[in-house]
């Protein structure tokens, strides 16, 4: 890795989309003082050793890769997913483009990347997918949809905050970083983590109930966060979360 007097952030995306969500994770990188390396299956040559590691968002995570936890049978109405598809249209464009989209490739590659973070304390945040792998690759389960948990709620997927987001742990990272206020947050996300593993714990949810952040027992290094922070670089608690990451990776470098 070249010698930079910024500390070289690692994020991982897919090889053929994600150019919206690397730019605007780049921006946040940049914004808080680091250098950030985008990092995918076609790129990667096997250097792993950066100062800090962001696993980004993207398609679901394949079934190979966690184990799944059962949700309740809930049948919901039609009104309530026209409603869903005319108030998000996000949601209907998902539906239509992402059925069966796997990327097995990167799941390999991020499991190295949080393998090598863990074993060498280096800070590592999980976003969305990145979140939930980070918990499956730990040992932790996964809801294959968040459909059953909402039940007869509608699915929020905009990358507007849209949500509010409560913090379950009083004395918690994510407090830490974003302030002792509800954290309102956006949504795009078809799965969810189920039983957080050994080494995590819960420190805030959504109403229904979905996990919204996962956070190390053991380490101020790990942090995984349901949502699309970098989307929300407006917001200066979503800025917060990158800073954290900059910092303790500029920590390293020392």
């Amino acid at each position: 890795m070249k010698n930079n007097s910024r500390p070289q952030i690692a994020v991982t995306g897919p090889d053929h989309s994600g150019l919206t969500a690397w730019i605007f994770t780049a921006l946040n990188v940049r914004l808080a003082g680091g250098q950030p390396v985008r990092v995918s299956p076609d790129s990667f040559n096997g250097e792993i050793d950066y100062d800090g590691v962001i696993i980004g968002g993207g398609s679901d995570i394949h079934p190979d890769n966690y184990q799944q936890e059962q949700a309740p049978n809930v049948k919901r109405p039609f009104i309530l997913k026209l409603k869903e598809l005319l108030l998000y249209p996000m949601e209907l464009f998902n539906r239509l483009g992402s059925k069966g989209s796997f990327d097995k490739p990167r799941d390999e590659m991020e499991k190295q990347f949080i393998d090598y973070a863990l074993s060498n304390n280096k800070p590592i945040l999980g976003i969305c997918r990145g979140h939930q792998l980070l918990n499956a690759k730990l040992g932790g389960t996964m809801y294959k949809s968040t459909l059953p948990l909402l039940a007869h709620d509608v699915r929020i997927r905009s990358p507007f905050p849209r949500k509010k987001v409560i913090y379950t742990k009083d004395d918690s990272l994510i407090s830490d970083i974003a302030g002792d206020d509800p954290i309102k947050v956006n949504a795009i996300h078809s799965q969810a983590v189920g039983q957080p593993a050994d080494s995590l714990q819960v420190t805030a949810k959504e109403q229904a109930g979905i996990t919204q952040v996962l956070e190390s027992k053991n380490s101020e290094k790990v942090l995984g966060v349901q949502w699309h922070p970098e989307y929300l670089f407006y917001m200066k608690a979503h800025r917060s979360i990158f800073k954290w990451l900059v910092n303790k990776a500029s920590n390293e470098k020392k």
